[in-house]
């Protein structure tokens, strides 16, 4: 199904259930897609190697609320992948359990852990463009803080995220991604685990295995395909451009990729990532590894991803009242356009 070019539909994502709308001509209306890429891009650009304002920077751990793992090097600084506390966590580990109600609202408290990973000692070091080795330290990085987070008491899921740039919700321009561990397993990770195991009890098959093998046959929107991964634009992305990174065989967490899986999904992370940097001038972006949380670590009806979602249409009113995203661009288009930036 290649899309309406001049009018919309409403198209189902399959992994999730949710609907959405695709209205490709709405980009044609005027300020729909605003400059923030550019003007973000050439910012970027003039980075130093070094910022001594930069809390991340080596030399600058004074500034730091602490240290809590790190991976060494025999170079100087000595170190390559840094983990440390959020200075302003969402949730601390200090917080107690208990529940503060009332007659009229519940409460309890912010039990959880907030973390941040630093990619790089480097100030202008960017994940499209790192060495093998030093984006494999990265994605390492990624499951081995989501493993321990997830083996603590009480904690049922973690979201691993990454903001890139200030539109993107980025703080600090120095490389680094954000861990939060939570005591409760978050809505959209809830909603995908329920319509897995409804469409699993009435097909018998994982629907996220099932929506790899279509785009694979369909091959319209795949944009890279290696020996174990698959890189595609969805059917029914919420936003322009946006990209999905998935295994192809079942595997329900991300914290159970083994190291020669690994090394392969790190290097498409790269290619990917530079895709996107090339085809729209390195635009801001976020993206999220959904995972399996709570009892589905094991699930047959659950597939883990890595989605990839820039920053090219802001939502509106309607996106706020209406719950259903709006995407003014064409799945096919984008990943043809993806494909093309290598």
């Amino acid at each position: 199904m290649a899309g309406n070019a001049t009018g919309s539909e409403l198209r189902q994502d399959r992994t999730t259930g949710r609907w959405l709308i695709i209205a490709p001509h709405r980009r044609l209306r005027p300020g729909a897609e605003p400059s923030i890429a550019r003007s973000f891009a050439s910012r970027r650009r003039r980075r130093p190697p070094f910022d001594r304002d930069c809390p991340f920077c080596p030399g600058n751990e004074a500034a730091l609320p602490g240290i809590i793992a790190e991976t060494r090097t025999k170079v100087p600084p000595n170190w390559a992948v840094r983990v440390i506390p959020n200075k302003f966590p969402a949730l601390t580990r200090e917080a107690t359990v208990e529940a503060g109600c009332s007659e009229r609202h519940r409460a309890v408290g912010g039990y959880g852990f907030h973390e941040v990973i630093i990619e790089s000692p480097r100030h202008d070091a960017d994940l499209a463009s790192m060495t093998d080795g030093d984006i494999e330290l990265v994605v390492r990085g990624y499951r081995d803080r989501s493993r321990y987070l997830l083996a603590h008491p009480r904690i049922e899921a973690v979201v691993l995220f990454r903001n890139h740039g200030p539109q993107g919700g980025a703080s600090l321009a120095h490389p680094h991604a954000q861990a939060v561990a939570l005591a409760f397993v978050p809505p959209t990770l809830g909603l995908v685990a329920d319509w897995g195991r409804r469409y699993h009890h009435e097909h018998g098959r994982c629907p996220t295995c099932d929506e790899i093998a279509i785009e694979r046959d369909l091959a319209i929107r795949i944009v890279d395909d290696t020996q174990h991964f698959v890189a595609f634009v969805p059917f029914a992305p919420e936003r322009p451009f946006e990209t999905w990174l998935l295994p192809k065989q079942h595997q329900a967490s991300f914290t159970d990729i083994d190291e020669s899986l690994l090394v392969e999904f790190a290097h498409l992370l790269r290619r990917m990532l530079n895709r996107l940097q090339r085809a729209r001038d390195d635009p801001p972006y976020n993206f999220v590894i959904d995972s399996a949380a709570g009892a589905e670590t094991r699930s047959p009806c659950v597939h883990w991803r890595l989605r990839i979602a820039p920053t090219l249409a802001m939502p509106g009113g309607f996106e706020l009242g209406s719950g259903t995203a709006i995407n003014p661009s064409s799945p096919e288009e984008d990943a043809a356009v993806l494909r093309a930036a290598s």
